[in-house]
Formats: structure tokens, sequence, C-alpha cells
């Protein structure tokens, strides 16, 4: 039995609802957020009590990580929003984070919930492959700097995944029949190089169906060699996504591409 099998064995996951389980579970955000970025128990504890949820993973009685998420409504219908994931170092790489999700995802549809959405960094391509290859979610909506600039300039962009619980897209892609399709590799790549986020290509044209955006694999040490770079890719990426996204395409997922980049891939809405 591999370890990550034999690890995933041994954890429970459950909802927590209890103030003082909360409370506990809370302090794992400090092995992975800034102290500005943490949510309080005392906000957890409203939020399952007006429709939200905490679900935790535990070995034992010790937390192995939790999923955080409440009620959301953009006018139209209401769906759960997950605001924060944790995992514990000592069990990260291991399968907890989508058994999470995938726990989370159950929940959600007991309690009536058609959607649920969240946020992430686009440049984390780990987490780009989670959410859209493993767990099927796709991305229309691109949300510039929401939480400012840092000194550097460099905007915290994100991305804002929603996944449709009981979709075919979903339902294939948590049986671990990942959401690709060969046609991907057709598509029309619109950059140029890793080195040169500014060389677009001529866009909206192709008719092989869809497009491929380039994003770097190792954003940080750009980010640590060449900020100036890195905010770069940041601009191109916002202004192609915004622009794709008023087209009516969205990202369905991420395809693999050489030692320097992969390619988000855009596909028209049917």
């Amino acid at each position: 039995m591999r370890l990550e099998e034999w690890i995933m064995e041994q954890l429970t996951y459950r909802s927590v609802t209890d103030f003082y389980e909360l409370r506990v579970l809370s302090k794992l955000q400090s092995t992975a957020w800034p102290m500005e970025m943490f949510t309080s128990a005392v906000q957890m504890k409203a939020a399952v009590q007006h429709g939200g949820s905490v679900i935790a993973a535990y070995e034992g009685e010790r937390p192995a990580g939790f999923c955080y998420g409440f009620a959301a409504y953009d006018g139209n219908e209401p769906y759960l929003h997950s605001h924060m994931m944790v995992v514990h170092p000592d069990f990260r790489d291991r399968g907890v984070g989508t058994r999470l999700k995938l726990e989370q995802r159950l929940w959600a549809i007991e309690q009536g919930y058609s959607a649920i959405t969240w946020t992430y960094d686009p440049f984390q391509l780990r987490n780009g492959y989670l959410n859209l290859c493993k767990l099927g979610g796709t991305v229309s909506i691109y949300m510039p700097a929401i939480y400012g600039c840092d000194e550097q300039g460099d905007p915290s962009d994100r991305f804002l995944i929603r996944w449709e619980l009981t979709s075919p897209r979903v339902c294939s892609a948590i049986r671990s029949k990942r959401a690709a399709d060969p046609r991907w590799l057709d598509y029309v790549k619109l950059v140029d190089g890793a080195a040169n986020p500014n060389g677009r290509l001529p866009a909206w044209d192709s008719l092989s169906g869809g497009y491929l955006l380039a994003v770097p694999r190792d954003a940080a040490g750009i980010k640590k060699n060449r900020p100036d770079v890195i905010v770069a890719w940041k601009l191109w990426l916002r202004e192609l996504c915004e622009e794709a996204f008023g087209r009516g395409f969205r990202i369905v997922g991420l395809l693999p591409g050489d030692t320097e980049v992969d390619y988000y891939v855009l596909e028209g809405e049917i």
C-alpha cells in the first residue's frame, strides 16, 4: 500500500460545528497563511449556523486540515463559497486536500446547493490542476488585485472557480476520468514564449475551437529574480482573460507544456 493510501485510510472526515473544536481548527491557519488572512472561530461558528460549513480531517483527535465555506448569493441563485482550505504540513501532498473538497461537495449537495465557488492564484499551477482537472471546475471570472498589490507592485489577481456539483464534467473528473481532451493539443497559443509575456499572437480567429494561455511554471522564481517580469505576466494574463471571458470563453483545463510553461485551456461555453 502506498503511503498516500495509508494516510487516507487513517484519517476521518466530518462536519464541525462545535465552537471549541472550531477554535482548535482555526489555529491550523498559522501553518499556511499570514495572520491578516485568518478567519476566526467566531466567524466560522456564525457561518455554520447560517448555511455554511466546516469540514475537517482528523488523525484520531489530531486535526490534519479543514475547509471552510459560507452561504453566498449572486443575485441569481444561492451557492456555497469555499473561502479557505488548510492542510497541516505533516499531511500535505497525500490527497487530503482533494478529499476535503469531495467531502465538502457531498455536504453541499445534501444541503441543496448546486454549486461551490472559490478563488485561487492563477500562477499556482498545482492548485490549478486540482481545481480544473481533478475536480472539474471551470473559470469565467477574473478578479484583479482583490487583496491589493505588494511592495513590488505585484497584484493579488485571482481566478474564481465555479464547481457545478452534479454536472457531467464534474462527475467524470471526480471518478478519476480527468477533464482533458486530445483536441487541446491543436488549440492556438496566445503567447510565443515564457520569456516574453507581451508576445501575443493573433487571437479570436481560430477554427480549432479553443485557445491556450501560457503561464510560467516557476512564477515564484521569476518573481524573486525579476519581479517586473512576473507583474508583466499577470497584466498580460489579466488582459487576455478579461477579453476571452467577455467573448463567452471559459477556462476548462490545464495542459502540460514544456520546461518553462503550462497552458490554461480556453473553450467557448456550451
